[in-house]
């Protein structure tokens, strides 16, 4: 049975910020990645979502898009399969690796990315961000629950992320050679480590 994986963007980012993850996945993991609308909240966000997603998923949220995740938790929480996965956001130079940074291919992509995402979508989702209720008693043990960092994350480094210590059995990856931005940078470490996590979660 094909599982899937909903992926949620986070600020300045669409659903193409997943498109690597997306094409490193197995064949049994269907990677359903989706936009987020401009609303004003992430519970307006997480509803008007829900019609695009499958009876049962999986769920992953890349920053902002953990907020969303969190909400969605709250509004169906028999339908979610997987639990709070967080990849945070910085913006420019502190969301990259400084390897990444001189890769001219993906600093495009960055742009394209952020152009399309637009500056209404950006300005609702900091509301959104900032009106969101504290939903971390969800995160009890009673789904599994990953936490993925990176190595050169500088707005949320490996030590903050320790949080992850506090869930009960949650799993704690750090993905090497990457800032803020795994999904764009290291695609296929990325996709290993969800494949890993829905079949052994």
């Amino acid at each position: 049975m094909t599982a899937s994986l909903v992926l949620i963007p986070g600020l300045n980012n669409t659903r193409a910020v997943f498109d690597q993850v997306v094409s490193e996945l197995p064949p049994d993991e269907l990677g359903l990645a989706l936009d987020n609308p401009a609303l004003p909240s992430v519970d307006q966000i997480a509803q008007a979502l829900l019609p695009a997603l499958p009876e049962r998923f999986w769920l992953a949220g890349f920053s902002f898009g953990g907020y969303v995740a969190m909400a969605l938790l709250a509004a169906v929480p028999e339908r979610v399969q997987g639990r709070y996965f967080e990849m945070i956001d910085a913006q420019a130079a502190n969301a990259f690796h400084p390897d990444s940074l001189k890769n001219e291919a993906l600093m495009a992509a960055r742009k394209a990315m952020v152009r399309d995402y637009g500056a209404a979508r950006f300005s609702a989702h900091i509301r959104a961000t900032m009106s969101r209720p504290d939903r971390s008693a969800l995160l009890d043990g009673r789904r599994p629950t990953l936490i993925v960092s990176s190595s050169h994350d500088q707005a949320f480094t490996p030590e903050v992320m320790a949080y992850a210590k506090a869930i009960p059995g949650a799993q704690q990856v750090l993905i090497q050679g990457a800032g803020h931005l795994v999904p764009m940078e290291k695609p296929t470490e990325l996709a290993r480590t969800l494949a890993n996590w829905v079949l052994t979660g």
